[in-house]
């Protein structure tokens, strides 16, 4: 096992994201903590990227996707 414990990231009253030595990134956010390999990390950031573009559009009214919404004719 590896001695590496990194902290990637930190945001004061939020939580901490962590890669330790056993190739495992730790997300802390509260009293929650999940576990997961960089990989399903990596996936987990890619939709939580686009949930706030989702978010960003509902909040906005501003639709950044107009041909995905497009209607047939």
């Amino acid at each position: 096992m590896s001695d590496i414990n990194v902290i990637l990231a930190k945001r004061s009253g939020t939580g901490t994201i962590r890669l330790c030595g056993c190739n495992c990134i730790h997300l802390n956010l509260g009293p929650v903590t999940i576990n997961m390999e960089p990989e399903m990390f990596a996936q987990a950031a890619i939709l939580m990227q686009q949930a706030m573009e989702s978010l960003s559009e509902i909040v906005t009214g501003v639709n950044i996707h107009p041909a995905s919404q497009a209607k047939p004719n």
